[in-house]
């Protein structure tokens, strides 16, 4: 931009310090996809996103702290994290969950980054714990916290049973198969199909009351 420049508006949008992180962690997350975590480096990553290797750790301590970044953004966009304030509704928030995980199976970059994760699993276990830790494994801890509040509405005192009852559900007929590559995605339909499934076992096998 010219220097001399007078600007008479704000920019719309997100802040520039906003922006930039995330287009380091887009480059970062294409690089991870098609070169492995170990193979991706801090300054193939700045020169992915036109930015200097400082630019990179003015926002993101190192490598692991940005590779959580990624993860945890996917899971924060498909609403994988389910919270009671935004969800007071017990059956709400289980079906923006189910709906949330059924579109990540759909998103090519996520079913890629997973499966990189299954072949780095055995060379590379500290990058697979990362991925578990931010990504599977916060859904999880989520469903569990959000299950426990409204436990008085489940017919059951195992939480944990439950939460990985419905992660089954959720998953239902797709997860395996287009984790091999034998389907690709959810069709809009398939995916309403099968959150009302989930919802409706779910509720008949833990509620108390068929909604």
């Amino acid at each position: 931009m010219n220097l001399n420049q007078v600007v008479t508006a704000p920019r719309p949008g997100r802040p520039k310090s906003e922006e930039k992180r995330a287009s380091i962690r887009e480059a970062a997350a294409r690089l991870f996809m098609s070169e492995g975590f170990e193979r991706t480096s801090m300054n193939g990553i700045a020169r992915a996103a036109g930015v200097s290797k400082q630019t990179i750790y003015s926002h993101f301590n190192n490598k692991d702290e940005l590779f959580r970044s990624c993860v945890m953004t996917k899971t924060q966009e498909y609403e994988l994290l389910v919270d009671s304030d935004q969800y007071p509704d017990l059956y709400n928030g289980l079906r923006a969950m189910a709906d949330g995980f059924l579109r990540l199976l759909s998103d090519d970059t996520v079913v890629a980054v997973w499966r990189l994760m299954v072949g780095e699993a055995n060379v590379h276990p500290n990058v697979a714990k990362l991925f578990h830790e931010n990504g599977p494994g916060a859904s999880r801890e989520s469903l569990l916290a959000y299950l426990q509040d409204h436990s008085d509405e489940l017919q059951t005192d195992d939480i944990a049973e439950a939460a990985g009852v419905f992660i089954s559900l959720m998953a239902g007929q797709y997860q395996n198969d287009i984790m091999l590559g034998v389907r690709n995605g959810v069709s809009d339909s398939e995916r309403e199909a099968a959150v009302d499934r989930a919802i409706r076992l779910f509720s008949a096998l833990y509620g108390r009351e068929a909604t």
